[in-house]
């Protein structure tokens, strides 16, 4: 039988299927060793909680996040729980493993404690989440700025004469359809999976003859938002889809004519074309957003 030494640690990739294994075996082999190992290995895991928890709660947009840089992120979190652990930790494990030892011998409550009195948790949790917010952020950065700069070479052109028509800068258009789509990363796909052009989330009621595509979708009832089903128009092209929504601008939305971008979004937000009732102070984030790639490029 493979002999574990027990001051050898168990593997520190968190994605090692083997270590579940590695940790049966060294119980067999040293029942106490193996208990430290659980308790590290429970700290690990809140480690992890904190940290996500930490990200959901820090300010962010989600036109610069998609699911690749979600996935970094975690995997990321998740072996810098369990390497900070393995160097030191919170002093949960100790906590863990003493609560363990006093099951079993309750003398030991009558004996001084050795070791750290108490857990030390907000500054290495916040050091730890520094860390994984400077690896992780270049990457991201990157990432979400390559993918913005392609969908504005993929739908730009297009907007050129739907902006004309409107009397508005072609870079609201192109802000307004980044919003909807996510930069192009959330596209309105039919049942067979096909692209449906349909940049604006344009919904298909009762007098639209064309091609529709149902996808699910979140909508704020009374400020809170729930998930529904919805039919959106489809088009052949992009062009034909900023045509459509130029048409519906002038007959539903005529105060966004002639507007910068903050007045383009409130007057959208003002006729009730979205239910997001943040989603004038989107549009105006988004908005810059472009305006800074399109001044980028043109240095570039």
């Amino acid at each position: 039988m493979l002999k574990i030494p027990a001051s050898q640690p168990l593997r520190d990739f968190a994605a090692d299927v083997r270590s579940a294994d590695q940790l049966r075996l060294l119980n067999k082999q040293d029942a106490k060793a193996a208990t430290r190992e659980v308790a590290r290995q429970f700290e690990a895991l809140l480690v992890q909680q904190m940290l996500k928890s930490m990200r959901e709660a820090s300010t962010h947009f989600d036109e610069s996040s998609n699911s690749s840089i979600d996935l970094f992120r975690g995997m990321y979190d998740q072996q810098l729980a369990q390497s900070w652990t393995r160097s030191g930790g919170t002093g949960l494990a100790d906590a863990i493993l003493r609560q363990i030892e006093v099951q079993t011998n309750p003398a030991l409550l009558d004996q001084p404690r050795t070791g750290r009195a108490q857990l030390a948790v907000t500054a290495p949790v916040r050091q730890a989440a520094a860390a994984a917010a400077n690896s992780a952020a270049p990457v991201a950065a990157a990432t979400a700025k390559d993918a913005a700069a392609q969908f504005l070479d993929r739908i730009g052109n297009a907007a050129g004469p739907a902006a004309e028509r409107l009397g508005v800068a072609p870079s609201l258009l192109v802000a307004h359809a980044a919003l909807e789509t996510g930069w192009g990363r959330k596209p309105i796909r039919d049942a067979a999976g096909n692209d449906s052009h349909n940049l604006f989330g344009i919904k298909a009621g009762g007098d639209w003859q064309g091609r529709t595509a149902e996808v699910t979708t979140t909508e704020f009832i009374h400020g809170v938002p729930q998930k529904r089903v919805e039919r959106f128009r489809a088009y052949d092209s992009y062009a034909e889809a900023f045509a459509d929504y130029a048409a519906l601008i002038e007959r539903r939305y005529q105060g966004a004519l002639a507007q910068d971008a903050g007045g383009y979004g409130a007057a959208l937000q003002a006729g009730g074309y979205a239910t997001d009732p943040r989603y004038a102070d989107k549009f105006t984030r988004v908005a810059v957003q472009v305006a800074r790639l399109q001044d980028s490029s043109r240095i570039g």
